[in-house]
């Protein structure tokens, strides 16, 4: 549209010049027709030394927060780039991919970071491509077109919430396995005391000490020393599930295995991706490590699981079983990872 109006102001300033032969508004005209050629071969010239690319392969960001990619404008050339238009396409797996215009630019033989937000609704791996960009010239009359095709990732992550998970007496320590080499306490034996940090059960609260004390003292148990809690991922079905049933199944498993941490000293995380496969997290970089590992998981490769008698099973629909029978159904309605006590 730009071009189109300065070629008939042109054409106007021309005609009106040669019509009442006033020199200022022909040579007006005239500067005005050399002005595109200019700006059409200034324009091709940018585009050869500009290369637009993501600082990093990886990101990351936690789920309704605002990811910060960053973006790096490189120019080589002599002459600065004012404006540079980039097409980027987010998507997550399974799902359309949403389209972001980011424009940037740089001096002269010198590079420009600058930082694109993108929405992050879901846990789960965002991938971003820039998929084409436009180098305008310094009038932003013409864009030349220029191949790009960098990627990167954005992994996002549920919020750190873990249930307050009760052993039920009837169960004891079933789907908890002993470590080798180590004695079993029984799911009432005290391994020791300390003070109350923030984020620990208010069950473990030993309530005579610190009504003498003052303070808040709770007790550790045997089993967190001496157990580790396994639980069995049924994945299937990952390649067709929509991004939101992903990311409930993704933050029921993050505070599931928060939770069981606090009654093991690890969570041994068993799911099928082609074969049989082990993740165990013994904090909470390791419960992420192990997200990410199934983020990056071929969605296809994921087939059924079986569970042992007695050991926990969480589906895809974020129902939680054991022996085929429900101990709790998670809706994105009602999850509430902080509040209530979740009996297994």
């Amino acid at each position: 549209m730009k071009k189109i109006l300065l070629v008939l102001f042109a054409a106007a300033a021309f005609y009106l010049g040669g019509a009442y032969r006033f020199t200022p508004l022909l040579v007006f005209a005239v500067a005005i027709i050399m002005l595109l050629p200019t700006m059409f071969i200034l324009s091709r010239a940018l585009e050869k030394k500009l290369s637009v690319r993501f600082e990093r392969p990886e990101y990351s960001a936690e789920k309704g927060s605002e990811a910060a990619i960053s973006v790096i404008c490189e120019n080589g050339g002599r002459l600065p780039v004012t404006r540079c238009r980039a097409d980027i396409s987010a998507a997550y797996p399974n799902s359309k991919p949403s389209k972001i215009k980011f424009q940037i630019g740089a001096d002269a033989n010198s590079e420009q970071t600058k930082e694109l937000e993108i929405n992050a609704p879901y846990c789960g791996l965002i991938e971003l491509k820039i998929e084409k960009l436009k180098v305008c010239d310094w009038l932003n009359i013409f864009a030349a077109p220029k191949k790009c095709g960098a990627v990167c990732r954005a992994a996002i992550y549920p919020k750190e919430q873990e249930f307050d998970v009760s052993l039920a007496p009837s169960r004891g320590m079933s789907g908890f396995a002993e470590r080798p080499g180590l004695r079993g306490g029984s799911d009432t034996e005290i391994k020791s005391l300390r003070e109350y940090e923030h984020g620990d059960s208010a069950r473990l609260i030993h309530r005579n000490l610190s009504a003498r004390t003052g303070e808040l003292w709770v007790k550790e148990l045997e089993k967190q020393a001496d157990f580790i809690a396994e639980l069995y991922l049924d994945m299937s079905g990952a390649d067709k599930a929509e991004p939101r049933t992903m990311s409930l199944f993704y933050e029921v498993l993050s505070a599931l295995a928060a939770g069981l941490l606090k009654n093991a000293a690890a969570v041994r995380l068993f799911y099928k991706s082609g074969e049989d496969r082990l993740l165990t997290a013994r904090s909470r970089g390791d419960i992420r490590a192990a997200l990410f590992e199934l983020y990056k998981t071929d969605p296809k490769s994921f087939v059924a699981a079986e569970a042992p008698s007695g050991r926990l099973m969480l589906g895809l629909d974020c129902r939680l079983s054991r022996n085929g029978k429900t101990v709790k159904k998670f809706t994105a309605k009602d999850f509430d990872a902080v509040s209530g006590v979740l009996e297994i």
